[in-house]
This record gives C-alpha cells, sequence and structure tokens, in this order.
C-alpha cells in the first residue's frame, strides 16, 4: 500500500512540475506571461532582445513602494529559454537599486556568451547628478563587472540617454548624451575602457559641433568592428530638429565623414522624436522617423555601408495622400531582398480618427504597396498606437495597440508576405482590456517572435510578454504535442 502511495504522489508532484513547465509561453491571448506584476510597483519601459540560441533577455525598471527606501527606479533583468522559462527568479533580478523619481530612455545588448548588457543613469554615485553606468550580467545572473558596474562617467556635466551595442569583434561600445555633445566609450570585455581622455569630461570619443544641440538618437554596431550612432540636431529650442548619423572604426575614426550623414535635414523631426534603427547586416543602417514639418510625415532611409544613400536624400514617404497625417512609424529590413517594411500610424487631418497601414521600399526607396500604402486597419474611431514590426519570411508582422476608448486597449496582429497579402489575417496577442504601452518586439532565430510592453490590468503598470509562433499560434502546444 505504501508503494502505491507513493507512486500516486511522485505521479501527482511529475504532473505538477510539468503543468507549471509547459505554461511558460501562453497559449491564451487574454493571460499573457507576467514577467513582473509587483503589487503596487510601477513597472515600465521594457527592452527585449532575442539570442542566438532562441532564448531572450527582458530589462526593465522598476518602482517599488515595497522595497527598503529610499524608493526609486530601479534596473532589472530576466532571461527567458526557448520555451519561455523564466531563468532567473520571478520579478527578475534587481541589477542597481536606485533613487531616481523618473525614467530616461537606456540601453540593453547581449554579447556573444549571452551575457546582457545594460547602460543606465545611476544615482548611486552622486544623488545629485547621475552618472553613466554600465552592468554586465551573466547567464546565470552573476554580476561580471561587480555590483557597481562600470562608471562610465565621474564629471559635472550633465548625461543622458545612454545605449549600448556590442561589436562584431565582441568589443562593447556605449554612448551617451553629455550636455550638447555625443560621447561614446569603448570596453574590453572585461570593462576595461580603451578609449582614454585628456580629462573626465573628455575620456572617450566626443561628436559635438559649436553652437548645435546633439542628442544621442540610437547606436548599433556595423561591419568590421565598427559601430553607427545616430543623433538628433538643432540650434536650441525651437529651432529645426535634423537627423544625423555616423560611423566609427575600431579605433573610434569617422568613417562617414567629419560632416556627418544628414538622414533627414529636410524639415524638423517631431518634438520628443529620437528615433532607433536597424542594422542592415551588411555595414548599413535602416532609419524610420516622422516629421511635423512641412507636416505629420513617416520616412525611411537606407543608409549603405559607405555611409552614401540608398533611398532618396531626406528619406522615402510611406505615403503620398495629402488628406491624412502620419506618425510614428517602425521599420523592419529584409537583407537578402533588400526591402525595407515600414508601419504607422495613419490619422485624418483633424487626428480624430486613426488606423494602421504600411509600405514596401525595394532598395532604392521606391514605394511598392501603392503611393497611398497598404491599408491594414481603416480609419476607425479607436486609438491605433505602439506600431511595432519585425521582419519574417518574405514579410513582415505587425503588432499595434488598440484602444476603444481609455484604459481598454489590446494587442492586435497580423502577418503578412512580401506582396503585402495577408498569412494570418488579424489576431489577438493580448486580448486582456487594460492600457498597454511601450511595445518591444524581436525575432529569434527560430522564426519565434515575442514581444514585450507595459500593462496596467493589475491596476498598476506591470511588465508582459508574449510569443507568436511562425504559423501566428501562441504557446507551445505544438511542441507539446509532438512530445507526446
Amino acid at each position: 500500500m505504501k508503494h502505491i502511495c507513493r507512486t500516486a504522489v511522485l505521479l501527482l508532484v511529475l504532473l505538477t512540475v510539468s503543468a507549471c513547465a509547459w505554461a511558460q509561453w501562453s497559449s491564451n491571448p487574454a493571460q499573457n506571461l507576467d514577467l513582473s506584476n509587483i503589487a503596487g510597483a510601477d513597472q515600465v519601459q521594457p527592452k527585449l532582445l532575442p539570442l542566438p540560441d532562441n532564448t531572450w533577455s527582458v530589462s526593465w525598471f522598476n518602482n517599488n513602494p515595497n522595497d527598503p527606501p529610499p524608493h526609486g527606479y530601479d534596473v532589472y533583468y530576466q532571461r527567458l529559454d526557448a520555451n519561455g522559462f523564466e531563468q532567473f527568479p520571478h520579478d527578475g533580478l534587481q541589477v542597481a537599486k536606485l533613487t531616481l523619481s523618473s525614467t530616461e530612455d537606456y540601453g540593453l545588448a547581449v554579447d556573444s556568451s549571452g551575457a546582457g548588457i545594460i547602460a543606465f543613469l545611476d544615482d548611486r554615485r552622486n544623488p545629485n547628478n547621475p552618472q553613466v553606468t554600465a552592468m554586465k550580467i551573466s547567464r546565470t545572473g552573476g554580476e561580471i563587472w561587480g555590483p557597481n558596474g562600470i562608471a562610465l562617467t565621474n564629471d559635472p556635466g550633465s548625461h543622458n540617454d545612454p545605449k549600448v551595442t556590442v561589436t562584431s569583434d565582441g568589443f562593447i561600445v556605449v554612448g551617451w548624451t553629455n550636455g550638447s555633445a555625443i560621447q561614446l566609450q569603448k570596453l574590453t570585455t572585461s570593462g576595461l575602457p580603451l578609449w582614454p581622455g585628456l580629462t573626465a569630461l573628455g575620456r572617450g570619443k566626443l561628436i559635438q559641433e559649436a553652437g548645435y544641440n546633439y542628442t544621442l538618437a540610437d547606436l548599433h554596431a556595423g561591419d568590421n568592428g565598427s559601430v553607427i550612432v545616430s543623433w538628433v540636431r538643432n540650434h536650441g529650442f525651437g529651432t529645426s530638429n535634423y537627423l544625423y548619423a555616423n560611423k566609427l572604426d575600431r579605433n573610434g575614426n569617422l568613417l562617414w565623414g567629419s560632416s556627418h550623414v544628414h538622414v533627414f535635414d529636410g524639415g524638423s523631426l517631431q518634438f520628443g522624436e529620437f528615433p532607433y534603427f536597424t542594422p542592415d547586416g551588411s555595414g548599413g543602417a535602416v532609419f524610420s522617423w516622422y516629421s511635423n514639418s512641412p507636416s505629420l510625415q513617416v520616412y525611411a532611409q537606407h543608409i549603405l555601408a559607405d555611409g552614401s544613400e540608398a533611398f532618396p536624400h531626406n528619406g522615402s514617404v510611406g505615403s503620398t495622400n495629402a488628406q491624412r497625417i502620419r506618425v510614428s512609424p517602425s521599420v523592419s529590413y529584409n537583407p537578402a531582398t533588400q526591402e525595407t517594411f515600414l508601419f504607422w500610424t495613419e490619422q485624418n487631418s483633424l487626428q480624430s480618427m486613426a488606423g494602421v497601414w504600411g509600405q514596401k521600399f525595394n532598395s532604392s526607396g521606391t514605394r511598392q504597396w501603392t503611393d497611398t500604402g497598404l491599408t491594414i486597419v481603416p480609419l476607425n474611431n479607436d486609438s491605433e498606437n505602439w506600431v511595432e514590426n519585425v521582419q519574417i519570411g518574405t514579410g513582415a508582422l505587425v503588432f499595434w495597440v488598440d484602444s476603444p476608448g481609455f484604459g481598454t486597449g489590446t494587442i492586435q496582429a497580423i502577418k503578412l508576405d512580401g506582396t503585402g497579402s495577408t498569412i494570418c489575417s488579424q489576431f489577438p496577442v493580448s486580448s486582456a482590456s487594460s492600457d498597454k504601452s511601450r511595445l518591444a518586439a524581436g525575432l529569434a532565430p527560430s522564426g519565434l517572435a515575442a514581444l514585450a510592453w507595459e500593462d496596467d490590468r493589475n491596476g498598476e503598470n506591470d511588465i508582459y510578454v508574449q510569443n507568436v509562433n511562425p504559423d501566428c499560434s501562441l504557446g507551445i502546444e505544438g511542441e507539446l504535442q509532438a512530445r507526446r
């Protein structure tokens, strides 16, 4: 009788463990995987990166009133395996306990060992003037550069918007805004700075222009150990905001000229627009942005490895429909076909109606889905925001937040082929009705996509994540069936 009882208990334990294990990637859009859902905490600004082995790194900020004071937005980090299992404790690892009362953009990168590198503003050393710090977290959660990380700055200047990337030859480059200049520093894998300077303020490589403000927008690895950096340039508040870029070789020399590449100087970026770009895999970069002058319009541009423009100067517009306006684009790139995909929020001239539109450009920037673009969601009375996409197959997987009213958002998706035809018609990724924002999307080598976002379904901002399989299903039931 004891053997029967032990067998029954063992089977119950195994069934329980199996049920928990297979529950990671959710197959139910109403019950997405919650990475951090601490009661009363404000958890914001997730970043998501796939690794070559189909695992995932996710970072965010967490202001938890239950932590010992003083309170602030702390840096958190989590790893997921290919099936969505959390590799660190639920709610993530606290990378840095800070007292900052607000947040800015920050950087996340992953090196060839799978270690996560996070660059952020840090007030632990100087509460009155946050400095730039980089932390390196191993696959097992160890603090490779110690509990305080690597201090990139130690000066009285202002520091903003740090970013980080890992070069093709394995080094780390961190960039940030220092006053009115862009500052860059290169680190070895052990965190040793390689670009010295005469003073703390001038340590590293500076990109600046007398009389103008440079604000870092994005930073990614290029080819042959290089890095590509982009920034917004203006002459002061109320002046036109231009988008510039350059590429630095492994020694920090400017490869695209001392005058830089003027990605957009034919009007003005929308105020507060600091657009990200995506590397093209061949040493160049693909950009998207939107302007407020001469109109609210979305653009794409492909800068080749030598700094030349593949598209017309100032980019190609997503749509020529002058009766409507366009904002908040998301870009992806197919290196096999040299095609660029652009998706955005389309609005009527009064901005009282919104929809989701898309466009494909060939290698020279010519629109392929008619001059007015592809209608994904027709203009309607809902808000259609936070449009993101990943390039997959010959086309793209597109995500957006549909909100009939305040606090009633759901995340929707559609999969398109290269002709703009629908492979998977619109489907919900997150059907729980709540305020959702700051979507971050990625695509693993396996073809599985994942999306992380802020979500207040529990009464405060939590961090959620959801996978989408290549066939547009959610969860891992197909894999379960195959193993049974």
